[in-house]
């Protein structure tokens, strides 16, 4: 992940000036390198590299057109037809590169015994049967942390390379998009907030001289007002504002007012939860359009009401990349933010105005910034 942000870093102070920059382009070129490293094992550099095939092939497979978005709703609501018929979301381009890559892959580290700290070699040593891991901290304001030591027996039903290039597939549409949206309002809330940014920097500086300017994992994990930003941005900006659950036992919703009906739910029955809608309303988070870091302070995040606030979901299925979404997130900015102020700048959107046009939730002129060397 450092290695990646590195190159935006010295790509920007190669310009020797303040560079105007569209943040979903960056942010998106920036995802789609991390994610190919450390899940494809691909080297990208998508900054120099404008058009290269694993970038363009990322573009395409996100980008969720009228007809793919219909695609996934009704394989959400009615899978068993949605297999009948045969309903493809994804071209057949898309699916034969990104299979092609993983077993080429996976080819060659077996034969030449190459081994990579990365999802390939994890999904390999799963397959061998072999597991071991240990998280040091969530790194989130509002995650626990955990530690896991396990030693499972090899699996009845063995990984195919087939299973191993779904995993990784899955984790790219997972990432790529919803990912790259937190940075871009991360990066439009310290512009609109200068002396947020301002304290997040002295905060990045003084981690830097604890650390003689190397960056480390226990460093960036340590430090509380980026983590609070970030959580801030993700309860003001999730990059899901819906997720959906099932239904596993008879339950009934009483009307909260005379003329409604109470709602009935039965085992199988589809609930979607209005994650943006939750994380806006007054009652739970006073003001809630105003950008407030300090919500998630220590002194403060624990007065959150339960379930009030999920940008990666609850329970046992919330999102299983969400440490790895912060980690990549916190590495780019700490990079940036330590050689550039974000700036507004003529073309800059404030307030932002949302599309109606996009699946995803961005700007409808897009959001850019400049990037301003400091001085030091």
């Amino acid at each position: 992940m450092t290695e990646c942000a590195e190159e935006y870093v010295n790509y920007f102070l190669n310009q020797k000036k303040t560079v105007d920059v569209e943040l979903k382009d960056i942010t998106t070129r920036y995802t789609n390198d991390i994610i190919a490293s450390v899940a494809f094992g691909v080297k990208c550099d998508s900054i120099n590299e404008k058009n290269n095939e694993f970038y363009l092939m990322g573009k395409k497979m996100t980008n969720l057109t009228f007809l793919r978005g219909l695609a996934f709703l009704l394989y959400g609501i009615m899978p068993k037809l949605s297999k009948a018929m045969q309903l493809k979301i994804f071209p057949s381009e898309i699916h034969d590169f990104f299979m092609k890559l993983i077993k080429d892959t996976i080819k060659a580290r077996e034969t030449q015994g190459i081994v990579r700290p990365d999802m390939i070699n994890l999904l390999l040593e799963a397959r061998k049967g072999k597991s071991s891991h240990e998280v040091i901290d969530a790194g989130n304001a509002t995650a626990e942390e955990f530690s896991m030591h396990t030693s499972t027996p090899k699996p009845k039903k063995e990984l195919t390379d087939v299973d191993i290039a779904a995993q990784a597939f899955g984790f790219f549409f997972g990432g790529f998009d919803s990912v790259s949206t937190l940075m871009y309002f991360m990066g439009y809330e310290l512009v609109v907030n200068p002396d947020v940014q301002k304290r997040l920097q002295k905060e990045i500086d003084d981690t830097l001289k604890e650390c003689d300017g190397k960056l480390t994992y226990e460093a960036l994990i340590k430090m509380k007002y980026m983590d609070m930003i970030i959580s801030e941005t993700l309860r003001k900006w999730p990059g899901v504002t819906a997720t959906d659950r099932v239904c596993s036992k008879p339950y009934t919703i009483q009307p909260s007012n005379l003329n409604e009906e109470p709602v009935h739910l039965k085992p199988g029955d589809v609930i979607f939860v209005p994650i943006n809608g939750i994380q806006r309303d007054p009652k739970y988070f006073p003001n809630p359009d105003v950008f407030d870091p300090e919500r998630f302070s220590d002194e403060n995040k624990g007065n959150i009401k339960p379930y009030t606030y999920m940008p990666f979901g609850l329970g046992p299925r919330n999102c299983i990349g969400s440490r790895f979404a912060i980690l990549e997130t916190k590495t780019i900015f700490f990079l940036m933010l330590s050689k550039f102020n974000f700036i507004a700048i003529e073309k800059t959107q404030i307030p932002i105005k949302l599309s109606t046009k996009s699946f995803s939730i961005v700007g409808d002129s897009g959001m850019w910034i400049g990037l301003e060397p400091r001085s030091k």
